[in-house]
């Protein structure tokens, strides 16, 4: 494994050292009383394997992904990860050296050996339960089905041939109980199609045309639309399929053109509806929802590709400088006109990972929770979890400092019915002083205060990107 960097020069790096085990087993070292309520299971997805035959790899996207299951129930914690059984993990690590491209990498032998070669899907980003699968999600390709009681990898799932790619943020709709996504091909044409799955299974919704080649990662679901904001990062396909570089070096900021607000119909009914306004680049929303006669978009806006582009490329080494990183932003777009007003929330900086109480995903909502900075820390990954109050612009935040960096927070209702901030907010803290993790509880209406929980597991979990909780006991 390659040595992890001195921790005296970026401590958080030795959090993306990869992790080869597969574990499982209960967790002892818990520190805090874990809530009678918090009954159920938590699936953290991300990059496992960030090296292979002593070298990083070049972009984090590239890394295999490796799934965490850690179940709540009366009898305390338990912990479990399996990777994903790709065709990338299964034959990389039987040679011992790379095979395949990726986001950032590139096969040994120069143009000809990478050109006409797709990315290798790697399944790496999120993961979503649907039914009695669990599905591992990268958008440059189908999901991978997993067995959410064992996590041993079941197969590719395309939908019997009816997807191609598949985004790394579904959207369930907590009132119908559809599940909405998206995929962006490219070829002559880019093209993103969005799919509905529901009782009767998947469904292809009319596909939209795009007026140039982009990268987009997530969008927002809201009771007539699915919305997406389509910042001006613009790959060149034919760059890519001839083999002269790799996805992300095939990707520019196009600050000359605008980011486009579309809006598409989520019964497959009428045109799709474009929005311009000024460039910016968003990976993720919070929510999103109508009131009024007007779309509310809730996101980690950044200024640019530039400053997350370089971070993310160098992740093991990178300083993660707050500057040229997301604010959260709201976003009010007057349907009649297309006016497009912006609100920015007074958070810390380097703001990622937004999330809502899954009740209220597309609805009117309240509180985003949300990983950041202090305010003037100038580099680093992210040290805190924050609620935000989007009524009042209120911010409440709990500090792991300063040696705990915290990863995408989710939030557990109490009760179905309980208030939307009754609740614990779940989140992974990698300790660089100890170097392992932990799974950490928070009371949602007292973030500040001492966690309900911690619970130390043996060792680290590479920084993971998405996950889910579900009540259900795996």
């Amino acid at each position: 494994m390659t040595a992890p960097p001195a921790p005296g020069e970026w401590p958080w790096s030795a959090g993306f050292s990869s992790l080869a085990a597969e574990r499982d087993y209960r967790v002892e070292d818990i520190d805090g009383g874990m809530p009678a309520s918090l009954r159920g299971t938590l699936f953290r997805n991300g990059s496992g394997r960030n090296d292979l035959a002593g070298a990083w790899f070049p972009h984090w996207f590239d890394g295999d992904g490796m799934v965490s299951a850690i179940r709540f129930d009366e009898t305390g914690l338990h912990y479990r990860n399996r990777y994903v059984r790709t065709d990338n993990y299964v034959n990389e690590t039987r040679e011992g050296r790379i095979l395949y491209r990726g986001f950032g990498k590139m096969r040994p032998g120069g143009v000809l050996a990478n050109a006409f070669r797709q990315p290798a899907n790697v399944s790496n980003t999120s993961a979503a339960l649907l039914g009695e699968r669990l599905l591992t999600l990268w958008e440059g390709g189908p999901p991978f089905a997993l067995d959410p009681r064992t996590l041993a990898t079941l197969g590719v799932e395309d939908f019997g041939g009816k997807i191609r790619a598949f985004s790394a943020h579904p959207k369930l709709d907590p009132v119908t109980g559809e599940l909405f996504n998206f995929g962006i091909d490219y070829g002559r044409k880019t093209t993103l199609t969005p799919y509905r799955i529901d009782s009767g299974g998947l469904t292809r919704l009319p596909p939209v045309s795009l007026p140039y080649p982009v990268m987009n990662h997530d969008f927002v679901l809201t009771e007539r639309f699915l919305v997406f904001c389509i910042g001006p990062i613009l790959a060149n396909p034919l760059k890519f399929m001839l083999g002269f570089s790799s996805f992300d070096g095939a990707l520019h900021w196009d600050g000359g053109r605008p980011t486009l607000i579309l809006l598409i119909p989520r019964d497959g009914l009428g045109p799709p509806r474009f929005i311009e306004m000024e460039p910016f680049f968003q990976f993720h929303f919070a929510n999103g929802f109508e009131e009024d006669g007007a779309l509310v978009l809730d996101l980690a806006r950044y200024p640019d590709y530039v400053a997350i582009g370089d971070a993310l490329r160098n992740f093991w080494r990178s300083n993660f400088a707050a500057g040229g990183m997301a604010a959260l932003t709201r976003l009010r777009v007057d349907l009649s006109s297309g006016a497009v007003e912006s609100r920015i929330f007074k958070t810390g900086p380097a703001v990622e990972f937004p999330r809502v109480d899954p009740r209220l995903v597309g609805r009117r909502y309240r509180y985003a929770y949300i990983a950041d900075n202090p305010p003037g820390r100038a580099r680093g990954l992210q040290q805190r979890v924050t609620r935000v109050d989007v009524e009042s612009g209120a911010t409440v935040s709990h500090d792991f400092g300063p040696d705990g960096y915290a990863g995408e927070p989710i939030f557990v209702p109490s009760r179905p019915d309980g208030e939307e901030d009754e609740g614990v907010v779940l989140a992974f803290v990698f300790d660089a002083a100890e170097r392992r993790t932990a799974v950490v509880g928070l009371d949602a209406r007292a973030l500040d205060a001492k966690p309900l929980f911690v619970a130390r597991l043996k060792h680290h979990v590479p920084f993971a990107l998405h996950g889910q909780f579900t009540e259900r006991l795996f």
